[in-house]
C-alpha cells in the first residue's frame, strides 16, 4: 500500500463507503444535466491562479492535467494528457509522452508546447499573473519540449513529492497561444481540453457547461452541468433546484436534510485536508511584537473549546499544521509542548495576559476579517471572539462577501483574518508550503519574510528518507508555531449532500479536487 494511503488509513480518513456513499451501479446511463450549488462567488476564472472553491467547483471541468489521481484507487496516479512517463534512476529527470489527437475546445491541437507553456506559467508567471503555488517548483531546474509530444522535467535536486506534483488539481493545461495573449487572458476566459465546454456565466446566477464530444476519454456521461449561485444549502436541495453541493453541509443542515428528504438524499463524508487558521498581518504594529502574537494564540481553548465547536460546524479537534494522526504529524504529546497547545487553558490565558502587559498592549483592539459564509466562518468567528475577550482583548469583526473578503486578505487590508491551507495529500511539502516567505508563496497572508524557514523547507523537500522527513517537518512546524503569525484551529470535516440518484461520484480528501464530473451519471 502507498505510504501516504497508509497514513490516511491510520487516522481513519479512509472511510468505508458502506453507509456513507451510495453503491455505484454497474451500467452508467448517458444524459441529463447535473445541477449543483456553489455558495461562493467566482473571484477569477484562472484555475492555475486560484485557491477559491468558487473557482475550482466551476472551472475544473473545463481543463485537463498532465497526470491525475485515480479517484477510485487513490492515491494511484494515471495519465491525463500524458499517456506514459519515465523517471530516471537518479529521480532528477521525468519524461512524459503526450497523447496525440487531443484538441482544445476552440479546435486547436494540443502539443507539448502547450504543456511547456503551462508549467512555465506556474513556475515563472509574467507580470499581472498570479501563481500561488510557484513555490512547489523551486526544485525544478528546467522544463523542455524536445518534440511535439514529449515533455521533460529536470530537477536540480531530489524531490520527495515526486510525481504527485504533476497531479496537483490546480495545474491546468492551458493553450500556449492563450498564455501569450496580453495580460491575464485566463482571468475572464475559458479554453481547455477537459470533459465539459464552457457555455455561459450569468454572474450571481449560474455557470453553464456542456459535454465536450471530442474529449480524450469515454467516461463522460452527463449532457452538461449547471452550477447555481446559492446562499444556503437546505432550501435549494429540498426545493429541487440543486442535486448537490460539493463543499459541505454542517451537522445541523445534514439533520434537516435527512428529516425532510429521507432516502432521496445521501451524504458522502470524509475529513478534508484543509486546516482552518487565524492569520495575523505583519503590517499591524502591535503584531510586530512576538509577545502579542503569542498571547493571541495562548487565549484559544484548543481542547474543550474546539471539541465543542466541531459538534456544531465543519471543524475537527485540535491540530497543528500537519493533520493529526497522519504519517508526518507530531504526536499530541509533542504538540502540547508548543505554545497555545497545552491543555491548561487557565495557565495559558494567564501567560497571555502577562505577555500583553509586558508588551504594553493590554486591552488591545484589533479588526478580525471574516467571510460571509455561514459554516464554519460564523461559528469560528463567534468562538474566536469569545476566547480573545477572556484575555481582555477587544476584537472587532468585519464580515464581507467572499470576493471582497478574498480581496481584503490578498491586499492585506486586515489586522487578523480567518484563513486556511488546503492540501490534497498529507505531505509536508503541501501542508507547510504556506509558511514560506510571502515573496516565495503569495498565500502567506501574514506578508512576512523568513529566510530561515525558506531554507528549512527547501532542504526538507530534498529529503527522501520518510523518518528524517518527519523530523524536519516537525522542526519547521514548531518554528512557525513559535513565530505565531498563523494560529491553527482544526481541519475541515466534510459532508457532501447529493441526491441518491446521482451515481459515480468519489469523494476526495479535499473539495479542491475531483470536480470535473467524469464518471458521474444520473439514475433516472
Amino acid at each position: 500500500m502507498n505510504i501516504i494511503l497508509k497514513s490516511l488509513t491510520a487516522v481513519g480518513l479512509v472511510i468505508g463507503l458502506a453507509g456513507l456513499t451510495p453503491a455505484i451501479a454497474d451500467t452508467p446511463k448517458k444524459g441529463g444535466i447535473f445541477e449543483y450549488g456553489v455558495k461562493a462567488g467566482i473571484p477569477t476564472y484562472d484555475l492555475q491562479g486560484s485557491g477559491s472553491y468558487g473557482t475550482l467547483h466551476r472551472t475544473e471541468q473545463h481543463y485537463s492535467l498532465l497526470v491525475t489521481f485515480d479517484w477510485k484507487n487513490f492515491p494511484n496516479i494515471v495519465g491525463d494528457v500524458a499517456e506514459s512517463w519515465k523517471i530516471s534512476d537518479d529521480s532528477l529527470t521525468y519524461t512524459f509522452k503526450i497523447r496525440k489527437g487531443i484538441k482544445f475546445h476552440d479546435g486547436t491541437p494540443l502539443t507539448s508546447a502547450d504543456v511547456l507553456a503551462s508549467f512555465n506559467r506556474l513556475k515563472s508567471p509574467k507580470e499581472g499573473v498570479i501563481s500561488p503555488r510557484k513555490a512547489y517548483f523551486l526544485s525544478v531546474d528546467k522544463f523542455s519540449a524536445p518534440d511535439d509530444f514529449t515533455f521533460v522535467v529536470k530537477f536540480s535536486e531530489p524531490f520527495a513529492f515526486g510525481l504527485n506534483l504533476f497531479a496537483t488539481p490546480y495545474n491546468a493545461i492551458y493553450s500556449k497561444k492563450d498564455i501569450e495573449r496580453d495580460g491575464n487572458w485566463h482571468h475572464k476566459n475559458i479554453n481547455g481540453t477537459g470533459p465539459f465546454r464552457f457555455v455561459e456565466h450569468q454572474p450571481g446566477k449560474k455557470w453553464v457547461a456542456k459535454r465536450y464530444e471530442d474529449y480524450h476519454f469515454d467516461d463522460v456521461y452527463l449532457d452538461g452541468t449547471i452550477a447555481y449561485k446559492i446562499k444556503g444549502i437546505t432550501q435549494p436541495m429540498i426545493g429541487g433546484q440543486i442535486m448537490a453541493e460539493m463543499r459541505s453541509v454542517s451537522p445541523p443542515e445534514k439533520k434537516t436534510l435527512q428529516q425532510k428528504m429521507g432516502d432521496k438524499i445521501s451524504f458522502h463524508e470524509k475529513p478534508t485536508l484543509s486546516v482552518w487558521m487565524v492569520t495575523l498581518n505583519s503590517a499591524f504594529k502591535p503584531f510586530q511584537d512576538k509577545r502579542v502574537r503569542q498571547a493571541l494564540t495562548l487565549c484559544l481553548d484548543r481542547h474543550a473549546g474546539l471539541d465543542a465547536l466541531h459538534k456544531i460546524t465543519v471543524t475537527t479537534r485540535r491540530t497543528g499544521y500537519m493533520l493529526f494522526g497522519t504519517q508526518y504529524a507530531q504526536s499530541d504529546a509533542d504538540l502540547e509542548k508548543q505554545i497555545g497547545f497545552s491543555p491548561d487553558i487557565k495557565a495559558n490565558r494567564a501567560k497571555a495576559k502577562k505577555l500583553l502587559k509586558e508588551a504594553g498592549y493590554e486591552g488591545l483592539e484589533f479588526r478580525y476579517s471574516n467571510r460571509a459564509v455561514a459554516h464554519p466562518y460564523e461559528q469560528i468567528a463567534i468562538w474566536l471572539i469569545d476566547n480573545w475577550k477572556k484575555c481582555g482583548l477587544k476584537p472587532v469583526m468585519e464580515t464581507n462577501p467572499s470576493a471582497k473578503y478574498k480581496s481584503i486578505r490578498s491586499k492585506g487590508g486586515f489586522d487578523t483574518t480567518i484563513d486556511w491551507n488546503a492540501s490534497f495529500l498529507p505531505h509536508p511539502m503541501l501542508m507547510l508550503s504556506k509558511y514560506q516567505s510571502n515573496s516565495i508563496n503569495p498565500q502567506n497572508y501574514a506578508f512576512v519574510e523568513n529566510p530561515e524557514i525558506d531554507a528549512m523547507y527547501r532542504k526538507m523537500n530534498a529529503e527522501m528518507d520518510p523518518a528524517k522527513l518527519k523530523l524536519m517537518a516537525a522542526e519547521i512546524e514548531n518554528k512557525v508555531l513559535d513565530e505565531a503569525w498563523f494560529h491553527p484551529l482544526g481541519y475541515f470535516a466534510r459532508s457532501v449532500p447529493m441526491l441518491s440518484k446521482i451515481k459515480g461520484y468519489h469523494i476526495t480528501y479535499t473539495h479542491a479536487a475531483n470536480n470535473d464530473w467524469r464518471g458521474m451519471w444520473i439514475d433516472d
